[in-house]
């Protein structure tokens, strides 16, 4: 190999280096812009959930309550991107293992899902969601919860953020969390609701669905943000290791062939000698 090839390997390196350090510094900023809008997510939720608890009790007085005629579904949340490691597939592993002898629908959402279950026949019938982006819009948002708001049971399956080095799939039943919204009672308050009060319970329950299901985006962004920040991290360091290994390999070359200089230099001047 000569130095100029070598010089080309080290550029090659120095430019993926360059990738991964700014690949790492956005998933930082997005990391703390992500943290922010779930935050914000869980108060507007705390605040909406009150309302719903009161309109929940009330209801449940009545004798009225929000119907749901179907029984479970599956949702597993993957991302349209790459570069995040191994936490798509891992997701998955944990999706097919968790639900293939569980009776349910399923929805596969992502272009990591959907390519992996077109390649790999696991599942007869399931529904394809491909978003716009991996946050979906407040529209794709509402047309997700209409697929799954008459289930009795909603699994859904992302990835959890543990910490920066751990993120682990996680399956959330989110109709189980809204089960006890309203069960403490507070002061009884009298309403008269227009229009009635079973449109008023589908139309909070509804926005509560909203609620959990964004907040699940997000969190299944912070992991694999979080992740993305190790993979870049992990990427500099072998890019820092590939181009330290043809810097040493090209030192040797020289050597070679300022070695192999000097001794036809040598080799010239006894060739001098001898016919003088």
């Amino acid at each position: 190999m000569t130095i100029r090839e070598i010089e080309i390997l080290i550029e090659e390196g120095n430019s993926l280096k360059q990738i991964a350090q700014a690949y790492s510094e956005i998933a930082n900023l997005k990391l703390k812009r992500i943290r922010g809008e779930l935050d914000r997510n869980r108060i507007f939720f705390k605040e909406i959930a009150q309302i719903y608890g009161m309109v929940k009790n009330i209801a449940l007085k009545r004798g009225l309550a929000v119907s749901k005629p179907k029984k479970t579904i599956s949702l597993i949340i993957t991302s349209n991107y790459r570069f995040y490691g191994k936490i798509n597939s891992s997701l998955i592993d944990f999706f097919i293992s968790s639900t293939q002898n569980l009776k349910t629908d399923r929805i596969i959402l992502g272009k990591a899902a959907i390519d992996y279950f077109r390649a790999q026949k696991v599942f007869q019938n399931y529904t394809e969601i491909m978003l716009k982006d991996d946050q979906p819009d407040p529209w794709e948002l509402m047309n997700l919860v209409n697929l799954i708001k008459d289930y009795s049971q909603v699994l859904v399956f992302h990835p959890q953020f543990k910490s920066f080095l751990v993120q682990q799939p996680q399956a959330a039943d989110i109709i189980a969390a809204t089960q006890n919204i309203g069960e403490e009672e507070g002061q009884t308050i009298k309403f008269i609701f227009e229009p009635e009060l079973s449109k008023i319970l589908s139309f909070f329950d509804s926005q509560i669905l909203v609620l959990l299901l964004e907040e699940t985006f997000l969190e299944s962004e912070v992991a694999r943000t979080a992740s993305r920040f190790i993979s870049m991290d992990q990427a500099e360091t072998e890019a820092n290791k590939y181009i330290k290994e043809n810097e040493e390999l090209k030192g040797y070359v020289k050597r070679n062939l300022i070695n192999n200089q000097i001794l036809e230099s040598f080799a010239s001047l006894s060739a001098v000698r001898r016919e003088m």
